[in-house]
């Protein structure tokens, strides 16, 4: 029931501009006028080429809270939704003479996978318009409304036949660049390319791309792309490839040639990335390689004679290590000695004298219980109402939970108590900044409460 706020900052923005709407239209009345228009950039798509859906809340009077209650249905369509965050804003707009405050709330990236009719139906939205006329955290009033959007209809063509054999599928204006991530290398070692298509169309399924490599080098591996990006219209991927040079020399070449269907000048076309030059030179093994070693005895100078300082004064360093090596080793069983004398001693000290046992403290005062969540508090509450005997009650609204509580035969105070409760913890969980340590003892406090008078029913 709560939980339904899944856009629960948008209100809070549209509220401000709605009200400055009507503070500069006191003539017309604040009612709670609610639609939605669908709308394409582009009807009558070729089969592959990406459109673009918007559907368009128009609503005067207070700014409703809104959340999806159905998803769209597009059979023959694929679809993807467009982040909220990019679009969601609120502008005024004049129909048939009524001022409105139009947001933007959904669009979606369409292709259509067929040719032929195709729609996107079923779009259904709920809206909560506060009765007071004015913005609140507190639903319990809310009047709820149900809006079905228009269907969207498409008239999709088919692409023109016979298509050319290397056409990859891909449907859009495209380009290609290549980069190398070095322009020489030795032969024998590996070479990546980088391979960018960007351009206006779909790029979610990368197209398969024709690599033309010179006599020489040849194609290693090759690295999954990566997660298209898109900024407006346009859309990027890029892929890694992995080459090989089999022998020296200087390549300049195109790599790489993608055939796509142009929806703007309704033809296939064939691009081709930008030419790049790679030089090979011999491998390091050749270039590090050194003339034959000598043997070991002409490299190694004769030894030198032994010096009879030396002689004598090697074998007193020796004597004197040892000697040191052996007073460390004596010190050290030494303290292990007395260590272990000195644990006797003190386990016949005990025996002879045993202690008296220690006084048994004072059981320690209890700490304080943590407060609890309001998230945890809500679904403490949640779990209540079930023993309670009422159905999901996380998807109903306050009146409904009333509804349902009265059935029950619950006091019109208790009810009155859960439903300010859970209006509090949606304020907690959902207003700007932190609760207050009073405000979540008073909620902990109140939530127990509730709950013990719940379970005894």
């Amino acid at each position: 029931m709560f939980t339904r706020l899944r856009f629960w900052l948008l209100p809070l923005m549209l509220a401000l501009l709605a009200s400055n709407a009507r503070a500069a239209n006191t003539g017309t009345p604040s009612g709670s006028k609610l639609f939605i228009e669908s709308s394409l950039d582009n009807a009558r798509p070729w089969v592959g080429q990406e459109v673009r859906l918007t559907w368009t809340l128009f609503f005067s009077g207070t700014a409703p809270q809104i959340e999806d209650k159905s998803q769209p249905e597009h059979p023959g369509i694929w679809a993807r939704e467009i982040t909220p965050e990019n679009y969601i804003d609120s502008t005024p707009v004049s129909k048939n003479g009524v001022l409105f405050r139009k947001a933007v709330i959904k669009q979606l990236r369409l292709v259509p996978l067929q040719s032929g009719k195709l729609a996107v139906t079923n779009y259904r939205l709920r809206c909560l318009v506060p009765q007071s006329g004015e913005a609140s955290l507190d639903s319990r009033n809310d009047i709820e409304s149900i809006l079905t959007a228009p269907p969207a209809l498409l008239q999709a063509r088919a692409l023109p036949k016979p298509a050319p054999a290397d056409f990859s599928g891909a449907v859009g204006r495209f380009a290609l660049t290549v980069s190398p991530e070095n322009s020489t290398v030795h032969a024998g070692e590996p070479l990546t390319l980088s391979i960018t298509i960007s351009g206006k169309g779909n790029l979610d399924t990368p197209p398969p791309l024709t690599v033309m490599l010179p006599e020489g080098l040849r194609r290693e591996a090759s690295a999954t792309p990566s997660a298209p990006s898109a900024k407006g219209a346009a859309s990027s991927i890029s892929t890694r490839l992995t080459l090989v040079a089999a022998k020296e020399g200087v390549f300049r070449f195109v790599p790489v040639k993608l055939t796509a269907f142009d929806p703007e000048t309704s033809r296939y076309e064939t691009i081709a990335s930008n030419r790049i030059a790679i030089n090979v030179i011999a491998g390091q093994a050749a270039t590090t390689s050194a003339p034959p070693q000598p043997p070991l005895s002409a490299v190694m100078p004769p030894a030198a004679d032994t010096d009879p300082l030396d002689a004598v004064i090697r074998p007193i360093i020796v004597s004197m290590a040892v000697a040191v090596l052996a007073l460390i080793f004596g010190l050290h069983l030494r303290y292990i000695e007395r260590h272990k004398r000195a644990g006797v001693q003190q386990k016949t000290s005990e025996a002879a004298n045993p202690s008296r046992p220690a006084a048994t403290s004072a059981p320690a005062t209890p700490a304080k219980a943590d407060r609890k969540s309001p998230r945890s508090l809500r679904n403490e509450l949640y779990e209540a109402l079930k023993k309670a005997g009422v159905r999901n009650p996380a998807g109903l609204t306050s009146k409904e939970l009333g509804v349902q509580l009265k059935e029950k035969r619950v006091k019109e105070q208790t009810i009155a108590e859960v439903t300010e409760l859970l209006s509090a913890i949606d304020h907690a969980l959902y207003a700007p900044g932190e609760a207050s340590p009073e405000k979540l003892e008073t909620m902990n406090r109140n939530a127990a409460r509730i709950i013990a008078e719940l379970l005894k029913l």
